[in-house]
């Protein structure tokens, strides 16, 4: 059994205060549980109004699988979410 985690860092250009910036980070997490069937959560950055560390979680049996399905999963939110702009992904397997 393998651990798959997705962090990837974003840049919100309209929050200009936290209440903002989690009106735009809660519908994503939403999005990833519903449609993706992973946890997600904010990780760090969390007193920043304009950026945030997420990441998100899968466990599997191949690695390669849950490689490909987190890289789907961040090329899916990069087409989907347009307002918020993904600067760093990383992906890791253990």
């Amino acid at each position: 059994m393998y651990v798959g985690v997705l962090t990837f860092r974003v840049l919100l250009y309209n929050s200009r205060s936290l209440k903002s910036k989690r009106s735009q980070i809660k519908p994503l997490l939403s999005h990833l549980h519903k449609k993706f069937n992973v946890t997600a959560a904010e990780i760090s950055l969390l007193e920043s109004w304009d950026q945030s560390l997420l990441a998100c979680a899968m466990v599997g049996n191949e690695k390669r699988f849950l490689e490909s399905s987190l890289m789907e999963i961040y090329n899916h939110l990069e087409a989907y979410f347009r307002d918020i702009q993904f600067l760093e992904s990383k992906i890791e397997i253990w």
